[in-house]
């Protein structure tokens, strides 16, 4: 599932400014940490579109279609918070 061009732009945008973000996942967990870029996770059966953030010391991919909310801890002036 593809997310709608206009949220993956404020995806873009943390990763381009390397923003303190937080991803609120579907299943209300909450992960926060810098986005870093945007890749295609091939480990699963079905390759799919994650952004990458440095969390604790660790890269995480978190896959965007389960991303639900999307907050901008560093203040910035292009978003603070979307909902998918």
């Amino acid at each position: 599932m593809n997310i709608p061009c206009q949220l993956y732009d404020f995806i873009e945008i943390a990763c381009m400014y390397k923003l303190e973000v937080t991803a609120v996942l579907d299943n209300g967990e909450k992960r926060s940490g810098k986005a870093l870029t945007t890749v295609i996770d091939r480990g699963g059966s079905v390759p799919t579109e994650c952004i990458q953030i440095h969390i604790d010391g660790i890269v995480q991919n978190i896959a965007l279609n389960e991303i639900a909310q999307f907050h901008a801890i560093t203040d910035n002036p292009h978003f603070s918070s979307v909902s998918f």
